[in-house]
């Protein structure tokens, strides 16, 4: 009988470790930044959520990086959510797992996040948190929720500004549901 040749899980780890060394010094997103120390790198394929300006059928707003038109709720002040609970549920919170970036024609000093009471970060813009409609439907073009009044306050869609859309010219709308202005 020949050699016994080293178990193929030693192999891999083996493989493992170097690869990672290898990739350690190595920027993931193809920009050739090198990561500073401690900070996590995103998984291969994984970007950071964009904002970006896009077209809906409001006219140019803030879209996310799906083209899924994003709002302001006047009742929020800057860097501080209030939708929560029924809220939220009807306007989901725009999180990432960290700060996105600024995409066509997003301003990117006017980009951030803040930290929502449940320790997720909301981004923000221009300090206002960002969310989505559920009742968009997921369409890149939708854009229900604009000039809308809902759970006490109304809901806009921005400008690359960060100033919200003039209101459609049919006067503020409201929520055809029981319990909209909670």
């Amino acid at each position: 009988m020949g050699e016994t040749s080293a178990a193929p899980g030693a192999v891999l780890a083996a493989l493992l470790v170097t690869a990672g060394t290898l990739a350690g010094g190595c920027s993931r997103d193809g920009g050739g930044d090198m990561a500073a120390p401690g900070r996590t790198l995103p998984a291969p394929g994984e970007r950071p959520a964009a904002v970006r300006m896009g077209t809906t059928a409001r006219g140019r707003a803030l879209v996310d990086e799906m083209g899924r038109a994003l709002y302001r709720f006047a009742r929020d002040g800057r860097g501080r959510p209030t939708c929560r609970g029924d809220c939220a549920a009807m306007w989901p919170p725009f999180t990432a797992g960290r700060p996105p970036r600024a995409g066509e024609g997003a301003r990117a000093d006017l980009v951030g996040v803040v930290r929502r009471a449940d320790g997720r970060l909301q981004a923000t813009y221009a300090g206002h948190p960002l969310y989505r409609y559920v009742r968009d439907d997921g369409l890149p073009t939708e854009a229900e929720g604009h000039d809308l009044w809902d759970h006490g306050a109304e809901w806009y869609l921005l400008d690359a500004a960060g100033r919200p859309l003039p209101p459609d010219g049919g006067g503020l709308r409201r929520v055809p549901r029981e319990g909209a202005d909670r």
